[in-house]
């Protein structure tokens, strides 16, 4: 019997107050609501990306203000989009009442949030809240559509943003596990995984890279990432394991041939960075495949110091051939190049595996098994055009969330993973950005945690939350 983990919720939460219209002729704390709806839409596309990508994603959605009449005061309403995803109806007088509300269902619904994710500037200040009292991870993405962060404009900005002050919008700033800037430039990329050169490869087509590594355009790349091994002689024990996946293969395209003529196997042997290491492994393959007289298996062992960005861009394939593996960086790595991966069901890489969108999960840990996915992916599904596409520059909207979602589950991984074992796995870098597939304003937090650092020279008192109600910004 194959097991399943249980689904982790994670929390996704957007408030808006009530219209209540200011003196100035704005209205208090509010979006335009055409860039309202804009965001709401954005957050259920990504919610359901999540929840496709083994998350419970609950998206509450509340308002905040006078709740006189309104029969959601102080209740919920719950609307269920998939068995995984829901969203949450709720009407409170002000933040706090919402933070007590937001626990009561958690504790009447069985459910346990250990991170949160808040989406504006009154969803961040019940961040702030449940950060000071409940032991949580929190995100906070900025939604912010007016830039003018000078001392001026600070007026205008409190009032547009959803923030009652400058102060508590650099609270949230400061208290916050991770702060998402959302961007829709196609020259702003993840700093992790979409390095310059990353860049530099993505107007590098499939078959130019294959030319580079002196492969020919009718070859079947396929790159094989080696479980992290404790020793060179453990990493010579997984070219057995490697084999029988290379024979099911070789048969399965002898039944049901597709359009490359070879497989090209790329060994990756992952944190094996010595070339003794490496050295060690091309040993041990020609032996084994001079002992099975395996004439039709043609492979190859980079180092580590060539570095494999460009291995990712001309495979046709990856394989995370690790059952366990405990982050999702390598998946990312390729998909952020167009190459669909394969990986278990279990193990941290699931979360950036979405199924015929990213590439295809293994259910069990048997070489048919695997053959079997890697010979789907060969066949040349409409997903993964999709992908290659994608990595090419022509973003397809359905599949830019799945890579926004990949990219969000492994810093929502990495953020749940340390806070059982207190070893630090994610280093804030505040703000992270990702690259969204529908256009969305630069946020540049950088900038106001400047403006803000010169407008308070001196450290404030110990914060308490507003309400929400005006204050000056002297």
């Amino acid at each position: 019997m194959v097991y399943h983990p249980p689904r982790q919720a994670i929390a996704l939460l957007i408030i808006e107050p009530n219209q209540q219209p200011s003196s100035s002729g704005f209205t208090q704390g509010a979006i335009a609501p055409n860039d309202t709806q804009h965001i709401h839409q954005q957050i259920t596309q990504l919610a359901s990306a999540l929840a496709k990508a083994g998350w419970q994603v609950d998206q509450f959605v509340g308002k905040i203000g006078n709740g006189e009449g309104n029969q959601l005061a102080n209740h919920w309403m719950t609307v269920q989009h998939s068995p995984n995803h829901c969203k949450i109806y709720l009407d409170t007088p002000d933040v706090a009442q919402f933070v007590q509300q937001f626990c009561k269902f958690a504790l009447q619904e069985g459910r346990n949030y250990p991170l949160i994710h808040t989406w504006n500037g009154l969803a961040g200040q019940v961040g702030l809240q449940l950060k000071q009292s409940e032991n949580i991870q929190w995100i906070h993405s900025h939604w912010q559509y007016d830039k003018l962060w000078s001392q001026e404009g600070l007026e205008i900005a409190r009032q547009t943003s959803g923030y009652p002050s400058a102060y508590v919008a650099w609270e949230i700033w400061r208290h916050a596990d991770e702060i998402i800037g959302l961007t829709a430039n196609d020259e702003s990329t993840s700093r992790n995984f979409q390095s310059s050169l990353f860049e530099k490869l993505r107007h590098l087509s499939n078959v130019e890279a294959k030319c580079e590594l002196g492969y020919s355009a009718s070859d079947a790349v396929i790159l094989w990432v080696a479980p992290s091994p404790r020793s060179t002689n453990q990493g010579i024990q997984q070219v057995d394991r490697w084999l029988e996946v290379a024979i099911h293969l070789n048969q399965l395209s002898t039944t049901n041939p597709h359009r490359f003529r070879r497989h090209q196997w790329v060994w990756l042997p992952d944190t094996l960075n010595l070339v003794d290491d490496a050295a060690a492994i091309r040993s041990a393959i020609q032996r084994k495949i001079a002992q099975l007289k395996l004439h039709d298996v043609y492979w190859s062992v980079p180092c580590a110091s060539e570095g494999f960005e460009r291995y990712y861009r001309a495979a046709n394939v990856c394989v995370l051939a690790n059952w366990n593996e405990p982050f999702a960086d390598k998946a990312l790595q390729a998909i952020a190049q167009g190459c669909p991966v394969i990986a278990s069901q279990l193990g941290g890489a699931r979360f950036a595996v979405i199924p015929e969108e990213t590439g295809i999960r293994v259910a069990t840990n048997t070489p048919a098994v695997w053959a079997e996915a890697i010979a789907q992916v060969l066949q040349g599904e409409q997903w993964v055009q999709r992908l290659q596409q994608y990595a090419a520059g022509r973003w397809h909207p359905t599949l830019g969330w799945a890579i926004v979602a990949a990219h969000l589950s492994e810093i929502y991984r990495r953020l749940l993973a340390q806070t059982i074992s207190q070893v630090p796995l994610w280093q804030s870098q505040k703000p992270y950005s990702i690259l969204l597939p529908q256009p969305a304003t630069v946020v540049n937090l950088t900038d106001f945690k400047q403006k803000v650092e010169t407008l308070y020279h001196s450290p404030p008192p110990p914060v308490t939350v507003p309400l929400l109600t005006a204050e000056s910004v002297s």
